[in-house]
């Protein structure tokens, strides 16, 4: 990402930020702005509709967020670069358009964006076989809930493809609690789809020990772990839907 924004020296995607709110102000404006016909409009090969407004004679919204925290839900890796990008530039150039990054901001007041699981493949390793025996992948995903802390699980067993629900304790979200008590050390042993077929697949035909299920949690449960000063696992969040990479692109020349 630090080599491609060498070359580019643009933002070619923004960060998706997600705070509390509300915040009327930047509300009001956004409602002004969509009376009016979007400036750009696509539609996605998922079947997402993207359309983007611009607003005019806003001024300068910063102050009205001066007091809100932002939780970044998707973008770690490209705030972490940019971060280093801005020092490489300060260091050359001095202050730039480098000490900004594009952002993509939702209030979660307004909106309570869906955070969409993602579900975890055991790739090696002695899974564990607790939980209840249920029929197959559409059983196991009616079962599994965030608030009663629910999970999936399915293995291979005497040649049989095996399902089963399983529930812990603690605290949601349930992605957290997973780790904490079940793939506490298996983390490099871990990859990730956000296909809960695809990682049954790799299961079935034995390139996995293990698919793990999770269900959706919201933003504010991720929001408060972050408040407690806690930290969550790899690849914990799925913020859907996203803008579309490239209807903004940002210069830093």
């Amino acid at each position: 990402r630090l080599l491609l924004m060498r070359a580019v020296r643009a933002n070619l995607s923004p960060i998706y930020a997600v705070f509390s709110g509300p915040c009327r102000q930047l509300g009001r404006s956004l409602d002004d702005a969509c009376e009016r016909p979007p400036v750009a409009a696509m539609t996605d090969e998922s079947g997402v509709e993207h359309r983007m407004w611009i607003l005019v004679d806003a001024g300068d919204i910063a102050p009205w967020l001066a007091d809100e925290s932002l939780l970044i839900a998707d973008g770690h890796h490209r705030y972490t670069m940019a971060l280093r990008y801005r020092d490489e530039m300060r260091s050359d150039h001095g202050p730039g358009p480098w000490d900004r990054v594009m952002t993509f901001i939702v209030d979660a007041a307004e909106e309570d964006p869906p955070v969409l699981p993602i579900h975890r493949m055991l790739m090696r390793g002695t899974p564990l076989t607790d939980g209840s025996l249920v029929r197959d992948l559409e059983e196991v995903l009616a079962q599994v809930d965030d608030d009663e802390l629910r999970y999936g699980v399915a293995t291979r067993e005497y040649g049989a493809l095996v399902h089963r629900v399983a529930q812990l304790t603690g605290e949601p979200p349930l992605v957290r609690v997973l780790h904490q008590h079940v793939l506490d050390e298996s983390d490099e042993a871990l990859e990730f789809t956000h296909d809960p077929i695809e990682a049954e697949e790799a299961v079935r035909d034995g390139r996995a020990v293990a698919a793990y299920f999770l269900p959706p949690t919201t933003a504010e449960r991720i929001r408060s772990v972050i408040d407690r000063g806690e930290r969550l696992p790899q690849k914990s969040t799925f913020f859907w839907p996203k803008p579309r990479t490239g209807m903004i692109i940002r210069p830093l020349d």
